[in-house]
């Protein structure tokens, strides 16, 4: 497991990445543009291209430069003849993950919670409920291992503990994802992706499970939930960072359509849970 990149203190998950408005970006390059044309003649170049170079990292680490951006951007962009078409791949949010977790007859919500709290992984604590420190400890050591191989192994582990008849590794070149497809022999369309880090961290829990729980679909149906206790990315190390599911211009249209909260890695670009 790698350690966080110190840039991941100073970036911005909810608008970078996935989530990147790209109205909101053209309209701050298009304003940084501006700064460097007027620094460069009252200042001098080098101060113009000091300008540039300062509003193209923030930016890129932060989203945007312009303080309220999201909240005039949009309607500016949509206003120029056929800026509504930066609206078809920007804004995006990183997909929900599918997770192990696939028994009909396994138990779930406040039925699971109180198996997880009888059986000794997790612990009263005030008013919510924690893993306990020997689980966690158990949990994350497993993480460890499991981040340190390649993802065909990682693939190879996560089936021997799943209902699926087969899985495969799968990498995105270009944008730099790895995912653990599971499937029954049935098209794309049927088969369970898992994230790299949703992967490690599902089947870490299920090993560490194995000497709390005895059934393998409990302990499946556990590895999802147990997902909102992470704080760092189980594979990169990255700390988590809390985040929605709205859209940098997406918002919400009222108090009945309140977006979730989300656990995303900034580093890795994948959410690893959404809290209901």
């Amino acid at each position: 497991m790698s350690s966080a990149s110190p840039l991941s203190t100073l970036r911005r998950a909810e608008y970078t990445g996935e989530r990147r408005c790209w109205p909101c970006t053209v309209v701050n390059v298009a304003l940084v543009g501006v700064a460097v044309v007027i620094a460069s003649v009252a200042l001098t170049p080098l101060g113009g291209a000091l300008v540039g170079l300062v509003g193209a990292v923030t930016i890129w680490l932060r989203g945007y430069v312009v303080p309220y951006t999201p909240r005039f951007a949009p309607r500016l962009v949509e206003a120029i003849p056929g800026g509504t078409a930066l609206f078809d791949e920007g804004g995006s949010v990183p997909d929900a993950p599918d997770s192990l977790g696939d028994d009909a007859d396994a138990p779930e919500g406040d039925e699971l919670l109180g198996v997880l709290v009888e059986s000794g992984v997790l612990e009263l604590d005030h008013e919510t409920v924690v893993p306990t420190p020997r689980f966690e400890s158990a949990w994350h050591d497993e993480m460890a291992a499991l981040a340190s191989g390649t993802t065909e192994r990682l693939a190879e582990a996560v089936l021997e503990v799943s209902n699926a008849a087969e899985a495969r590794a799968v990498a995105d070149e270009e944008r730099g994802g790895e995912w653990v497809a599971l499937s029954n022999g049935g098209g794309v369309l049927e088969e369970t992706w898992l994230t790299r880090p949703v992967a490690i961290a599902e089947l870490a829990a299920v090993r560490a499970l194995a000497d709390y729980l005895p059934e393998r679909a409990t302990q499946r149906a556990a590895a999802e939930p147990l997902r909102m206790f992470l704080h760092d990315c189980p594979d990169c190390g990255a700390e988590l960072a809390e985040s929605t599911e709205a859209a940098c211009c997406g918002g919400y249209d009222g108090p009945a359509d309140v977006p979730r909260e989300t656990l995303v890695c900034p580093d890795c670009d994948v959410r690893l849970y959404t809290f209901e």
